[in-house]
């Protein structure tokens, strides 16, 4: 007897999960490590801020807010320059700098695709 189409499309599932794509079983350490590298320049910028008057040292919404931020930057940049196949080396770099930058790399991306695409 065949399998069912469901099991058919369950193993599907599990093989894309294994071997490909952003949410992999492959690619997950990578990008833990990638959030880690991006949240450690958020930290970074963060006690930057405070020790220019910026910020105050013991808000932690907005440190938490920064953190965040960065990890979130941090794990899109690293999922770009795994599209364009980047150097690892390069690829943390990158991480590490947009992690820094948190919003501001998200605001100079909008301004990219807005004069991309007008």
């Amino acid at each position: 007897m065949p399998p069912s189409p469901e099991v058919e499309a369950a193993k599907e599932a599990v093989a894309a999960a294994v071997n490909g794509g952003p949410f992999s079983v492959k690619t997950l350490v990578p990008s833990l490590w990638a959030v880690a590298i991006a949240i450690a320049g958020g930290a970074v910028s963060f006690f930057q801020k405070v020790k220019d008057g910026k910020a105050r040292a013991f808000n932690a919404t907005e440190f938490i807010g920064e953190i965040v931020t960065s990890g979130f930057v941090g794990l899109v940049t690293f999922w770009i320059c795994k599209a364009f196949e980047v150097n690892e080396w390069a690829t943390a770099a990158a991480v590490a700098v947009t992690g820094h930058m948190g919003a501001r790399a998200i605001f100079l991306a909008e301004q990219w695709v807005e004069k991309k695409f007008k």
